[in-house]
């Protein structure tokens, strides 16, 4: 079995052939299973192994001294390290034959019930995410600056406050506050938003940046006084507009996870992480430029408050660029076999259902 993850030394190369390679990769299963430390004795039990403990024992040393086991005490049995899961994984996809029409469709059927607007959507499907998966489900909505906008509309809500809305074609909604110095009535903030959406429909939000800010780099004395009013009220989204929401569901189910139960520090990080999001959006902004599904175990996501989990996350979107993030969230010892092929079945059914967005403008 040839496996995506790199071979430190020809020691382990031998080690994880034939029989190395059955033990470990049946110690994870059960690990994944029980949550507990796995004996060589209820190995030999469990999976009918023509060899004896002892033997499994010597095995599991081998392991260990590779990096793939640890021993959380002196008298347990073993569990695996983000090493082993990185192996473990790399060779579950190793040998995927593509996602089942079977499992797409079942997606499928279970999110047509979802009705309602796309925020809405996005959301339940992370919840969905969590039903299925028993995780934590997650989605980060296509971002405003990549694809692009169906219209822009300025309201009033008093004294020289406006509050600006930004829905893309996908039907993303933005919205931000703006101060603009002086009063206008809804009229003329009307007007604004029609010449804009005139003007600028269609285009990416990079593309109408450069338009934009070319146009007021010209003579305004040129044009109507609203037309360069509208056109300073719309670079106002350029400065630190706030991006969409990343939907979280099902954190409540760290707390039925035995290896958090019993780290209430690792518990309160993962908290503190959801709630923060920060750095989980950063984290899933980077997986928006693959094409592929990518997996962070513990330590690869690189966030401290996430040690102790992994993140299965694949795009979803246009095939040119791909806008949005949808995955599963868990202990590191999830059942990867069940949530990648998941994952993947549930951005590859967004993805049919939205609208391309097209940033090449």
């Amino acid at each position: 079995m040839r496996c995506r993850g790199e071979v430190p030394s020809k020691v382990t190369e031998s080690l994880l052939k034939d029989r190395g390679h059955a033990i470990l990769m049946a110690l994870i299963d059960t690990h994944i299973r029980t949550a507990e430390p796995v004996s060589s004795r209820s190995l030999v039990e469990q999976y009918k192994l023509d060899i004896c403990p002892a033997t499994v024992r010597s095995v599991m040393a081998e392991l260990e001294s590779e990096d793939f086991l640890k021993q959380p005490h002196t008298s347990a049995g073993r569990i695996p390290t983000e090493k082993a899961y990185r192996y473990y994984v790399d060779c579950l996809r190793g040998h995927e034959s593509g996602m089942g029409k079977e499992q797409i469709e079942r997606v499928r059927k279970a999110l047509e019930g979802f009705s309602g607007g796309v925020e809405d959507f996005l959301r339940r499907t992370s919840r969905f995410l969590s039903d299925l998966s028993r995780c934590v489900g997650v989605v980060l909505p296509p971002r405003p600056g990549r694809g692009s906008f169906r219209k822009v509309t300025f309201v009033s809500v008093g004294g020289d406050t406006i509050l600006a809305v930004l829905v893309s074609v996908a039907g993303v909604t933005t919205h931000k506050l703006v101060r603009t110095g002086e009063g206008f009535s809804q009229e003329s903030l009307d007007r604004m938003s029609s010449y804009l959406n005139g003007r600028f429909s269609g285009m990416s939000l990079s593309e109408m940046r450069r338009r934009v800010e070319r146009d007021l780099g010209r003579d305004l004395e040129n044009l109507e006084r609203w037309m360069g009013e509208a056109l300073k009220l719309s670079s106002g989204f350029f400065e630190e507009v706030s991006g969409p929401e990343v939907y979280l569901e099902g954190g409540v189910r760290f707390l039925e996870m035995p290896e958090f139960l019993t780290d209430l520090d690792s518990m309160r990080a993962v908290f503190m992480a959801f709630d923060e999001k920060r750095e989980l959006v950063a984290l899933l902004d980077k997986t928006i430029r693959a094409r592929d599904l990518s997996v962070f175990i513990g330590s690869e996501t690189g966030m401290e408050g996430m040690k102790g989990t992994s993140l299965v996350v694949s795009t979803f979107g246009a095939e040119g660029g791909p806008q949005g993030a949808v995955g599963v969230i868990g202990p590191t010892r999830m059942d990867y076999s069940m949530v990648i092929p998941l994952v993947n079945s549930t951005a590859a059914v967004i993805s049919d259902r939205f609208p391309v967005i097209d940033d090449r403008h």
